[in-house]
């Protein structure tokens, strides 16, 4: 895929996909280490993980008050440190039921409304929709609504870990124009979620990350979650091969996405949506506040099933308008996610990964159909072709270059022996000259046209991509050069 941030957002949208799996079955739950112990679905996942290069992969399950986990590889693998239910893990996506609640408890305190305007409290706040000033309410943020085009604004988001950041990020937004009217439609928008985790700090008074730890992590008893904390070692994709990489952190962007957790802290989450453990009444109405839209007219569909029906985006949650089933997927450079949360049946599915990959969605449904009282269901592997396309690329251009260099440089014995016109030269070295220009062009913009810059294409895609639009355009550059120097040799000739 040449477009990592769509494959992102794909990602994300996935697992609202996946509620198909559930709307069909009435059984009760099985028995969590009974699903977990299953030599089929075992024998499934490891396939998955051998095929997909996953260096690690955890999943809790949760049934009422029983809970299960189970783990397969390395935290570090050159360290043989084995994935437990302790090891932490960024939940990506995943994070923007934490940021949605903390907006909700502000509600509870009574010091917002979701229907109030995102300038009451940010009072330079603005963007505009028709060439004119757009009153946005906090509700659009939450449900992505907004109109904040994701794919104008996701490159500009900088990397660092300094608190100023914050701020800086949520002025992105500033004097944009919207690309639909407010309310209206649905656009997954990473930043209007960082806009929100700003004004719970400026709200709260206090670090945003600071206000999640205590009013959410600790009274659930989450006391091994945080932000700024370390994780296993991240991995990716290179060459078809993983190697160890560590991404650059991104502080203005804690809201949408840097979440740091375990699956053990995880099962308490997903027992605080469930509503299997005493809390304080204003976290326990905020929860259950967070699991339905607000408003009749605030649900914009942003998808649908595989049975027509319709699904919505709310408070960090994908849900359905019955509710019922809650999910939401992730995918960071270094981890990917997959969350169920089904308090119909009173259970629950957390899986993730330490490298971008497929293997926790497929690991999490499968779970979650078995739970669900379903068989297993065999499914090809999905994998993401991008590095795989990438290393063929590079592979490719770098026998063009080496190619390209050696006639470079026995150009002038070869040319000695021809006879063209000066003509004839000119014209055709005119037109290649047009060709390698307009795609050396290309090339180098190629990150900029698909939403991207340098650095985000350096961060979130494998390697091997940078590394084949570098091969691309050092060749290009040198089929230009080759092509004076070939028309210099010819009119030296003559």
């Amino acid at each position: 895929m040449s477009n990592k941030l769509k494959t992102i957002i794909s990602i994300v949208l996935s697992g609202a996909m996946l509620f198909s799996s559930s709307m069909t079955v009435s059984v009760n739950a099985v028995d969590t280490k009974e699903v977990l112990s299953d030599n089929e679905l075992n024998d499934y996942i490891e396939e998955y993980i051998d095929t997909e290069k996953t260096p690690g992969l955890a999943l809790t399950v949760v049934n009422e008050n029983d809970v299960s986990y189970k783990n397969w590889g390395f935290d570090n693998i050159s360290e043989q440190i084995p994935i437990t239910e302790t090891t932490h893990f960024e939940l990506a996506s995943v994070s923007k039921a934490f940021t949605a609640l903390s907006v909700l408890l502000l509600q509870e305190e009574g010091k917002l409304s979701i229907n109030d305007s995102v300038s009451d409290y940010l009072p330079w706040f603005n963007v505009k929709w028709n060439g004119e000033n757009y009153d946005l309410k906090i509700w659009h943020l939450l449900n992505h609504t907004s109109g904040i085009p994701e794919e104008k604004t996701f490159s500009k988001i900088k990397s660092g870990t300094d608190d100023k950041l914050k701020e800086e990020t949520a002025r992105l937004a500033v004097n944009l124009n919207l690309n639909f009217e407010p309310g209206t439609d649905f656009e997954y928008c990473n930043l209007g979620y960082d806009i929100l985790a700003y004004l719970t700090e400026v709200v709260a008074e206090k670090p945003f990350e600071e206000y999640v730890t205590t009013e959410i992590f600790q009274p659930i008893g989450m006391n091994d979650s945080g932000y700024d904390i370390p994780t296993a070692q991240g991995y990716q994709k290179c060459f078809g091969q993983i190697i160890e990489y560590n991404a650059p952190r991104f502080k203005g962007s804690q809201g949408d996405g840097y979440v740091i957790t375990t699956t053990s802290d995880m099962s308490l989450w997903i027992k605080a949506q469930l509503g299997n453990m005493e809390l304080p009444e204003k976290l326990k109405n905020a929860i259950e506040k967070s699991h339905h839209i607000y408003e009749d007219n605030q649900y914009i569909k942003c998808g649908e099933m595989e049975d027509g029906t319709e699904r919505f985006y709310a408070n960090g949650w994908i849900m359905s308008r019955d509710k019922g089933l809650l999910t939401h997927s992730g995918g960071n450079p270094n981890f990917t996610t997959m969350l169920f949360v089904d308090y119909d049946r009173n259970i629950g599915v957390f899986a993730a990964s330490n490298i971008q990959a497929t293997t926790p969605l497929m690991a999490a449904d499968c779970v979650y159909d078995m739970m669900s009282g379903k068989e297993l269901i065999r499914k090809s592997v999905i994998t993401d072709p991008t590095d795989i396309v990438a290393s063929t690329v590079a592979i490719a251009f770098l026998i063009l270059s080496i190619v390209t260099l050696i006639r470079t440089i026995t150009q002038k014995k070869r040319l000695s022996k021809k006879s063209v016109s000066a003509r004839k030269e000119k014209v055709k070295l005119t037109i290649k000259l047009i060709i390698f220009t307009l795609l050396l062009a290309v090339m180098i913009s190629l990150p900029y046209l698909v939403g991207y810059n340098y650095m985000m294409a350096a961060v979130w895609m494998p390697y091997s991509v940078l590394t084949a639009l570098i091969i691309v355009d050092i060749d290009l550059i040198m089929l230009i050069i080759s092509s004076i120097r070939r028309y210099i040799v010819m009119s030296q000739n003559k």
